[in-house]
């Protein structure tokens, strides 16, 4: 007989792979939120929860593109996907 756990595997996977958060609603609300996320075809909440942070961390960066400034004042950063743009701090700009 072998003696692995599948369970003790499971759990051990999880905790190396996932940070785990917890939300709470309002009495009543759970029902309502799960009817919801169940109705637009989603198989969890947890994947409802990671799609709508996703697509708002992706509407955020499309308004504000990222951008970054080294000690040099170069400045590396995109927009909306259209690549990469690098300037200085005199507003020489490459693309």
């Amino acid at each position: 007989m072998s003696d692995f756990n599948a369970t003790k595997y499971k759990n051990e996977f999880n905790k190396e792979s996932y940070d785990r958060a917890s939300i709470n609603f309002p009495k009543g609300q759970k029902a309502i939120i799960e009817a919801h996320w169940k109705a637009k075809g989603y198989k969890s909440l947890n994947a409802y929860v990671n799609d709508l942070i996703a697509q708002d961390m992706k509407r955020t960066e499309e308004k504000q593109g990222i951008h970054i400034q080294n000690s040099n004042g170069v400045v590396i950063g995109g927009n909306n996907n259209n690549g990469i743009v690098i300037s200085d701090i005199k507003g020489n700009v490459n693309m």
